[in-house]
């Protein structure tokens, strides 16, 4: 499989998540030392303060997402390592984050780094972990509604295909939702879902077994490679790939 990355776009976030929890730090130490120091500057203390919890929010929403072993550019390729060359795994290039060029078309993958226990009864979303609360006060990211989440991401690809595609060249889209946490207890009913639900150990699996059928011409292969702006030897592949 190869990998096609914005990588100036990862490293930077990466380093505001490495570095934003510690200003953030700096900062709310320095409202302590005013309050003490300055007592009657009362405005300037309240704003340290909210400055430096802002920026402490920041860098533990980046590093959720582009820190540690967890991140989510790690993970979704180590979930998909073992595919061929037929596949192609676009991060950051196109307008939502993760989309897998396959031999039929192109699967968005609308990512979760939750971990606990995740239900779906059909009408709600719901979310069990330990220090959740906490979590999320941290920064972490709401569970929210996955599948309205997933049914934006798709629908910004094909707006911003349909602009930027040749004229005759569609290019099929689907999407499914990835939990990548290792710590993940997933309950969806399937049933109720017009998408896949999977943790990492499943997506591989799923592409395999439900493929998009029929394969892109070598123009509509070329077409997207001219759109995500390839270098000659990931180009060639790209369109080579049968």
């Amino acid at each position: 499989m190869q990998i096609v990355a914005n990588e100036s776009h990862i490293d930077t976030r990466k380093k505001i998540g490495e570095r934003a929890p510690f200003a953030g730090l700096v900062v709310l130490a320095l409202s302590v030392i005013l309050v003490f120091a300055r007592p009657d500057w009362i405005w300037q203390t309240m704003i340290l303060v909210w400055v430096g919890f802002l920026i402490s929010l920041i860098g533990s929403y980046l590093g959720d997402r582009f820190v540690g072993p967890n991140a989510q550019h790690k993970r979704v390729p180590e979930a998909l390592k073992g595919l061929d060359n037929k596949y192609t795994l676009v991060m950051y290039k196109f307008p939502v984050p993760f989309v897998l060029v396959e031999p039929g078309g192109l699967t968005v993958m609308t990512i979760k780094s939750q971990g606990g226990e995740v239900t779906f009864d059909g009408t709600r979303w719901r979310q069990k972990q330990k220090m959740g609360l906490l979590r999320r006060f941290a920064g972490q990211e709401a569970l929210g509604r996955p599948h309205r989440t997933a049914e934006a991401e798709k629908q910004y690809l094909d707006d911003y295909l349909a602009k930027r595609l040749p004229e005759g060249v569609e290019i099929p889209t689907r999407v499914a939702i990835l939990f990548t946490n290792p710590q993940i207890e997933l309950h969806v009913d399937a049933a109720q879902l017009t998408m896949p639900a999977l943790r990492a150990a499943e997506l591989k699996r799923w592409i395999r077994r439900e493929p998009l059928q029929p394969h892109l011409t070598v123009e509509e292969r070329e077409a997207l490679a001219d759109l995500l702006e390839l270098g000659e030897e990931a180009r060639s592949k790209l369109v080579r790939a049968v």
